[in-house]
């Protein structure tokens, strides 16, 4: 199974760098592969109105088409999402196994969100937390989660 994660924005801090390689070469150990995607963030304006809102993160993520396709288990990443156990997750994994998935891909949006039409499309939305981390962070822990549910997942 192919594991990707599909992002807006790229880490720049060294140590998330390299915590995420590590994770995904710990990933590619168990016989598994994490690509991550990771797509030019905007410049969110400083008088950017509410209802202008879903139009930036429309055209942030609007890249975010050409990467998904009708054969991937879509999971999105939002506040708004479910949260659930490792063992939870690795039955989703599970289901994207059974379904004869391509990937299970990972999808995380800009500091403002996803658009309505992922989490539309999107298989699961998932949620870590109703609190707020940096991006960064959250992709690293993300990974970790992976490689936990792949765990789980071959139980």
């Amino acid at each position: 199974m192919i594991y990707r994660i599909v992002c807006v924005g790229k880490v720049k801090d060294a140590f998330y760098r390299n915590e995420i390689a590590a994770l995904q070469d710990t990933i590619r150990k168990m016989g598994q592969r994490l690509e991550i995607i990771e797509l030019p963030d905007q410049r969110i304006p400083d008088n950017l109105k509410e209802e202008n809102k879903e139009t930036f993160i429309e055209k942030e993520c609007s890249k975010m088409k050409e990467k998904i396709t009708n054969r991937d288990y879509v999971i999105a990443l939002c506040i708004e999402g479910k949260e659930m156990t490792t063992k939870k997750h690795a039955q989703h994994i599970g289901k994207a196994k059974e379904w004869e998935c391509d990937s299970v891909t990972y999808v995380i949006g800009g500091s403002l969100g996803l658009p309505v039409w992922v989490k539309q499309r999107a298989n699961l939305c998932m949620s870590f937390s109703k609190m707020t981390f940096p991006h960064q962070m959250m992709r690293m822990v993300l990974c970790e989660e992976i490689a936990n549910a792949i765990k789980e997942e071959k139980k």
